[in-house]
């Protein structure tokens, strides 16, 4: 890529450069170290974030004096730099390493280091990653990306408009970024030199061992990539990813791709990202989605990344159906199914049945086949289902308005465990379920009502609506 060729790259201020080059204060190193929870798994050197919280005071000046030396260049901080991986499997019966997640496990004395980074970062990150990109960004919410998604499904069904929508799946995405692509593109977003010598202390020359059975194996460097698990590594992924979003872009204004709606966003919608976790939509055009294949590939070869072509999806609308089998071969992938999921939420061009809403029961009847009712109080019960059964389909009423049975449905397994725990025989009901679900100053033990969450949760979408503009879900 040019690196002269910056005009449509957002670009840091210099406000924006001068603070994050600025020298270390002890207020922001202590703000880290309060920002990070205790109980997590210590790195190698056995400290956690609560010894670091309890003895600040005998350790703050030698903690500050490594700061300034890390201001001034001064400081080998891949002395600190160790982490143990362990394979945690994403599913049950894994054996193959591609079934395991490798999460990082970093000492939290070199994690001081980069949340205070992470901190500077995030404040200004927004300002240099495109709206598509809603993943860990100030003031960004991850359903603003699915509400893009959901309503250009809805409106390309609606009007019967022809186009191509392509759910990518990037293989260990975090593990194949190029450390001089990132320091390229940190370049051209205008980042100050100073601010990417500390982005490079704090992603090179670091060790790892792959921990098996409680057993670490030989420590060894890492040549690329971001580490999960470091706080740093979600926005330096999301700077690196964006450039996909601008090369798309670039593509777009040449008219060499297309996307989709035009008539709702100026250009159409042809990308969607939450992290690794990226839309595509293209116009029905072969010739375009060609062009579309070259720029993944080209965004490969820049980025290190690697598109996992026979996970990824194609969903053909249209006249686009009719060569479904070609957009297939074209990107090496299968046609997917409606509804599918993206980032939780099951997404169709019409309103979820009552059948597709089953995911949410079977998860209540998983988690409270796991719990022994029998050994608790009513207050023991009242606790978990308040804190534990209610918390459970938040996330999807933050985004549809539940069907009277399926709520009806998820108050019965907390009524069922609230009053009989889990005995199998039917107890008497000593108060309806409703007075149960009452504040406690009317009488009532304070369970949320499913109905009432889910009409706030959707009514915060109306109040956003009315106060922000600049967004493109808005």
């Amino acid at each position: 890529m040019d690196e002269h060729q910056v005009a449509d790259i957002p670009q840091v201020g210099e406000a924006d450069n001068e603070s994050l080059s600025a020298p270390f204060t002890e207020k922001e190193v202590l703000d880290a170290i309060g920002g990070m929870k205790c109980g997590k798994a210590p790195g190698p050197d056995g400290f956690p974030a609560k010894f670091y919280k309890k003895c600040w005071h005998i350790i703050k000046s030698d903690l500050m004096a490594m700061f300034d030396d890390l201001f001034a260049s001064n400081l080998q901080l891949f002395h600190l730099n160790f982490g143990t991986i362990p394979l945690i499997p994403k599913k049950e019966g894994a054996t193959r390493i591609e079934q395991f997640r490798p999460i990082c496990l970093l000492n939290v004395s070199f994690k001081i280091f980069t949340k205070v980074g992470t901190d500077r970062l995030t404040k200004m990150a927004h300002s240099v990653v495109q709206s598509s990109q809603t993943a860990f960004m100030l003031g960004r919410n991850i359903l603003e990306g699915v509400v893009v998604l959901h309503e250009t499904l809805h409106e390309i069904h609606s009007k019967k408009l022809n186009g191509v929508i392509f759910k990518v799946d990037f293989e260990k995405a975090y593990d194949k970024v190029k450390w001089s692509f990132l320091q390229q593109t940190l370049r051209m977003k205008g980042f100050d030199e100073l601010w990417r010598k500390h982005v490079d202390s704090f992603i090179r020359r670091g060790s790892i061992g792959i921990k098996v059975n409680d057993d670490i194996g030989h420590f060894f460097q890492t040549l690329k990539g971001l580490r999960q698990g470091d706080p740093m590594s979600p926005i330096l992924f999301n700077i690196v990813a964006d450039m996909l979003a601008l090369l798309i872009k670039r593509a777009n204004e040449k008219d060499l791709v297309g996307g989709l709606v035009p008539h709702l966003v100026d250009g159409g919608v042809s990308i969607l990202q939450y992290a690794d976790d990226t839309i595509l939509f293209m116009e029905h055009d072969l010739v375009k989605a060609r062009n579309l294949e070259l720029i993944l590939c080209l965004f490969e070869q820049l980025s290190g990344l690697k598109i996992n072509f026979n996970k990824s999806v194609l969903f053909c609308f249209g006249e686009a159906k009719n060569q479904q089998h070609i957009y297939n071969q074209l990107f090496g992938c299968e046609a997917g199914d409606l509804p599918f999921t993206y980032l939780g939420i099951p997404i169709h061009h019409r309103k979820l049945s009552n059948k597709e809403w089953k995911c949410i029961e079977e998860r209540f009847e998983k988690k409270l086949s796991s719990w022994k009712g029998k050994t608790l109080s009513y207050g023991g019960r009242l606790v978990l289902v308040n804190l534990v059964l209610v918390s459970m389909p938040m996330f999807l009423l933050s985004f549809f308005e539940i069907p009277v049975g399926v709520r009806k449905r998820l108050d019965f397994y907390r009524s069922r465990f609230f009053w009989q725990s889990d005995e199998v025989s039917t107890k008497y009901r000593l108060a309806k379920w409703d007075i149960i679900c009452r504040p406690k100053e009317p009488g009532g033990l304070g369970i949320d009502n499913l109905e009432t969450k889910n009409r706030c949760l959707l009514s915060k979408w109306l109040f956003r609506l009315s106060m922000e503009s600049d967004g493109m879900w808005v």
